[in-house]
């Protein structure tokens, strides 16, 4: 088929062509570069791209329709069993590998790990690391999680859990750990049924335990996992156990006052859009 006869028929579908683009690259698996070369597409490859344009006109997103996401500058698998990595959590990347230099720091934990593009992106820009664990509630989750640790060749490194936040580290004690730890945490934070600040396709295909959690502060996940952060550092006579993780974009208030509390020492950070996005807090 001509190029320009499936771009007409991607128009009448009401897909954005950049997108189209991306299709016609994953399915061909050709360079940008190559792409402007093309002028006729083989036809077997003609049924893929419009079954796949069918499933953007619903609205899915292109990197699960695609498998892959670009976090970090690094490409992760992704299906509809985890979130789709955000640039906005990118800041975490940023802030974490500054605080294991500044800390050093030798273990990490990745709490509600989903694809785990947050280890493996840090892991891959720095050479400090030399253990990890990535946690999550769901199987499905970590299942995709293998699929990248693997891409990585880290398998070695990176050790997988099946909980919930830290505990199976308060159960069995066992662990032997650093003296320095660093705990990233991507929770579920969006308030139960709070649609209007959410797009189409996050609402229709991103599964929901990434998403909400409780329907009061929002908060309640990220409270129960500072109680065990208290228990954790205590338990495995930590120096220091600095954590990052990210907020909604209307929690900042209630994060401060809440975090004011605790009188820990903490740090908010910036993301793309100037909203605070990402929290730091030392125990």
């Amino acid at each position: 088929m001509n190029k320009k006869k499936l771009k007409k028929i991607s128009n009448e579908m009401w897909v954005n062509s950049k997108l189209l683009d991306i299709l016609i690259l994953k399915e061909l698996n050709i360079s940008k570069s190559s792409l402007f070369l093309i002028e006729e597409i083989d036809d077997k490859y003609i049924e893929n791209i419009l079954k796949k344009l069918e499933r953007l006109k619903k609205w899915e997103p292109i990197e699960y329709i695609t498998n892959t996401s670009e976090f970090y500058n690094l490409d992760f698998y992704v299906d509809n069993r985890v979130l789709i990595p955000r640039n906005d959590t990118e800041i975490i990347v940023d802030r974490a590998i500054d605080s294991i230099v500044d800390y050093e720091i030798n273990t990490l934990i990745d709490v509600w790990t989903w694809s785990s593009c947050i280890a493996v992106s840090i892991i891959e820009n720095t050479n400090k690391i030399k253990n990890c664990y990535v946690i999550d509630i769901s199987i499905p989750a970590i299942e995709v999680s293998k699929k990248n640790i693997y891409k990585y060749n880290l398998e070695k490194k990176i050790k997988q859990i099946n909980w919930n936040l830290l505990t199976e580290f308060l159960w069995n004690s066992n662990y032997e750990l650093w003296k320095n730890i660093l705990i990233t945490a991507n929770l579920p934070y969006i308030k139960n049924g709070d649609f209007i600040n959410m797009d189409s396709e996050t609402i229709l295909y991103e599964p929901e335990l990434a998403l909400y959690w409780w329907k009061n502060t929002w908060f309640e996940l990220y409270e129960q996992l500072f109680r065990e952060c208290f228990q954790f550092k205590k338990i495995y006579k930590l120096n220091k156990l600095i954590i990052f993780f990210e907020i909604w974009f209307d929690q900042y208030e209630y994060s401060l006052n809440y975090l004011k509390k605790l009188d820990l020492v903490f740090e908010y950070f910036k993301d793309n859009n100037w909203i605070n996005r990402c929290i730091k807090i030392v125990f």
